[in-house]
């Protein structure tokens, strides 16, 4: 397994999108919407590929001031539990502190805290529903300086 940074406009884009509608928004009616938020256009966005090349999971990082924020990081179902999350969660850290940030935040699943409690991530707030899908969701923080 490589990790690759792509543009929108990449031939991979497409085939990450569809991950992340896959694991996130399946079945809404407004998928393309909701992997278009406001972060989309502006992100850093990485896929991690096997050795035929095809997508197996991908993640983006947008940057607010002196904080990156990691949203959207999906694994085709077929490859999960193989290790490619942290591989993918990795690389967005070591870009981040590439970028001089102070610290990352992102959203996860509660089902998915513990993963990114495992990297250094710290909970922080309650809990609460998407916006998006009304999952249960938490903030966890990882500072860097």
């Amino acid at each position: 397994m490589n990790c690759k940074y792509i543009t929108l406009e990449d031939g991979l884009y497409d085939k990450a999108k569809s991950i992340r509608i896959q694991c996130f928004f399946e079945g809404y009616e407004n998928a393309e919407q909701l992997i278009n938020d406001s972060a989309e256009k502006n992100g850093i966005h990485l896929v991690s590929l096997n050795e035929k090349g095809e997508v197996t999971g991908t993640g983006r990082l947008n940057l607010e001031n002196t904080t990156a924020i990691i949203s959207q990081m999906a694994i085709n179902p077929i490859y999960q539990n193989q290790g490619i999350g942290g591989l993918i969660l990795d690389e967005l850290i070591l870009k981040s502190k590439s970028l001089g940030v102070d610290k990352i935040r992102l959203s996860a699943r509660v089902t998915a805290q513990s993963f990114y409690s495992k990297k250094g991530f710290k909970e922080e707030g309650e809990v609460y529903p998407s916006k998006k899908t009304g999952i249960q969701h938490v903030d966890m923080v990882l500072p860097l300086v």
